[in-house]
């Protein structure tokens, strides 16, 4: 077969699109749309495909380029075709007047190549939205006006077509860079990242690589979650379904996404996954409600949760759904700026994001949450008082973590740090479970203190490989290891005795914990029931540690998740 690089530009346009409806992720006027609707759908297709063979063709000058649409654009405005190849135009200009359908979608479309024609680069988020608002948004407004649908849609659908580009965007990153010179991820998280964009040309994403892709994911998961509701919002039952066949694909795409490699290999879904995503689409398109904005909120930070792995998970699961929700909404928020702490990116990068969580925060205390995560806050904010103090503490002591001050540090600068990062998120979960006996607040630190002094323990291999040691420098000392390289210290013979040092302060503060629990009402430690499931499965965690000795530090020690449900059972958090 002869490829369209291979051909003049002319024969390549008239070989017809390079790419067909099968190559698509998403179904095109497919089965679940009336069959008088789908040859305008095709015909629509027809017209984006042969477009954006133009924009896409290597051996076109952005001036051929720009001229071709130029007459693509002229026809569908009602103009006489300038040349074969504007055929298709002219036939959607006249099969939309036909129906009386606008063409200005199409015509949008066609802002988006005229821009690729010329611009190769996006700086930002904001600036690939922007691409977007041309490059994908027409076509779901096309398909909605086609349908007799109203404007109630129009901000969910803008946000699947968003995500959707921005998806194929990461499945096709290499190609783009290598046979177009394009980058369609925004240039502000390869310099983040410290990295160019000429890492896209490598074999498999590196570790920096990885973190940029994920980091457009989270982009995506946000429009995602404001796309879920589109099918709900329908009123023809064909389109309907479509709508959330499509959301389905969209959704199961970017979680392949994050766990293959797009540099390595075609990130797509199997024949199975696509055929089990129609039957999801189809059955929430029968039965499902059009879902809160606080649900949605919701569902995000659930799902930030589930992914994260998090050993509270599961206790978290069984609490009641206000409760739950609060309790996500937590460990979503210390998930995602702790994750900025941990990213490769360079220092000032980090702080300029943590800068922006303390922005986020101080609009959801003026009643004005403007991301996601923070309007999954403001639900359990209001619900169970949580303090915005809390919040900003464990900025404090995430912040702590981007530079090299926790490298070995006093005893007392951990239990700072520990206290920002692990004991503020007890105080607020005391809150959620809805405490009122005033040493809750005492129990909520020791607790947080003893988990965070259990986590360090456990993840001393972990840490040493990103350079990070929160081993204190007196039981270091004590050990008699001089070394503050972290990788020396894990190496270290003498490391078991450094561990047991805080070993000893972990069993020190659950303890304490306990003995504050026992002195409460019988009414104020059952609410407690959830911090009790997490101070036994790290209490059992510090304890399996002890007994093996740390001789394999690199070995990472978890409890099976049948034990951590059986332990949430067994006291009872229902």
């Amino acid at each position: 077969m002869v490829s369209a690089q291979n051909m003049s530009p002319e024969s390549a346009i008239r070989a017809g699109p390079s790419k067909g409806a099968v190559d698509e992720n998403f179904p095109v006027g497919s089965w679940l749309l009336p069959a008088k609707l789908r040859p305008s759908v095709a015909q629509f297709y027809a017209v984006v495909r042969a477009a954006d063979d133009i924009a896409d063709h290597p051996s076109l000058s952005p001036q051929d380029k720009l001229r071709r649409l130029e007459a693509f654009d002229a026809t569908l405005a009602g103009g006489e075709p300038a040349s074969a190849e504007c055929a298709v135009a002219a036939r959607l200009a006249a099969g939309l007047k036909t129906i009386g359908v606008p063409v200005d979608h199409a015509r949008g479309l066609l802002k988006a190549f005229k821009q690729d024609a010329v611009k190769n680069r996006y700086d930002d988020w904001p600036d690939l939205l922007g691409y977007c608002l041309y490059s994908a948004n027409p076509v779901g407004r096309f398909l909605l006006d086609l349908h007799g649908e109203g404007a109630a849609a129009h901000a969910a659908s803008d946000a699947l077509c968003a995500g959707l580009q921005i998806i194929n965007h990461l499945q096709d990153c290499q190609d783009d860079y290598r046979a177009l010179d394009r980058v369609y991820i925004p240039l502000d998280y390869f310099r983040a990242a410290e990295i160019g964009v000429e890492t896209l040309d490598g074999d498999h994403a590196t570790v920096r690589m990885r973190w940029i892709l994920d980091r457009c994911l989270d982009g995506v998961d946000e429009l995602l979650v404001a796309a879920r509701p589109l099918g709900s919002l329908i009123r023809h039952p064909g389109m309907r379904r479509e709508a959330s066949v499509i959301v389905a694909l969209a959704e199961a795409l970017a979680v392949e996404l994050r766990r293959r490699d797009p540099l390595a290999e075609r990130v797509d879904l199997t024949t199975g996954a696509k055929i089990a995503c129609v039957v999801k689409g189809i059955l929430r398109a029968a039965f499902e409600a059009t879902p809160s904005p606080d649900d949605l909120a919701a569902g995000f930070a659930g799902a930030l949760v589930r992914r994260s792995g998090s050993s509270f998970y599961d206790a978290m699961r069984l609490l009641p759904k206000p409760k739950r929700r609060g309790m996500y909404a937590i460990y979503a928020f210390c998930r995602v700026v702790d994750d900025i702490a941990d990213g490769p990116s360079a220092v000032a990068a980090k702080r300029r994001d943590l800068a922006a969580w303390h922005d986020a925060i101080d609009a959801l205390y003026e009643g004005r949450p403007n991301r996601m995560l923070t309007r999954a806050l403001a639900a359990p904010v209001a619900r169970f008082g949580l303090r915005r103090s809390d919040l900003i503490d464990i900025l404090k002591g995430v912040e702590m973590d981007t530079g090299e001050s926790l490298r070995a540090p006093s005893m007392a600068e951990l239990e700072l740090y520990c206290s920002r990062v692990a004991g503020a998120v007890g105080l607020l979960s005391v809150r959620v479970f809805g405490c009122g006996d005033p040493r809750a607040d005492d129990f909520a630190r020791a607790v947080g203190m003893a988990l965070q002094f259990t986590n360090i323990l456990r993840d001393l291999a972990e840490d040493a490989e990103e350079g990070r040691l929160y081993l204190p420098r007196e039981a270091l000392e004590a050990a008699g290891i001089a070394s503050r390289d972290p990788l020396e210290v894990v190496a270290h013979p003498a490391l078991p005795a450094a561990c047991a040092y805080l070993a000893a302060r972990a069993r020190q503060r659950f303890a304490e914990a306990d003995g504050l629990l026992s002195a409460m009402t019988s009414v104020d430690g059952m609410s407690l029931r959830p911090a009790v499931v997490m101070m036994t499965v790290y209490g059992r965690l510090l304890e399996r540690l002890v007994a093996g000795g740390w001789r394999e530090p690199g070995k990472r020690v978890k409890l099976p998740r049948w034990e951590n449900m059986w332990i949430a059972l067994r006291y009872g958090v229902l």
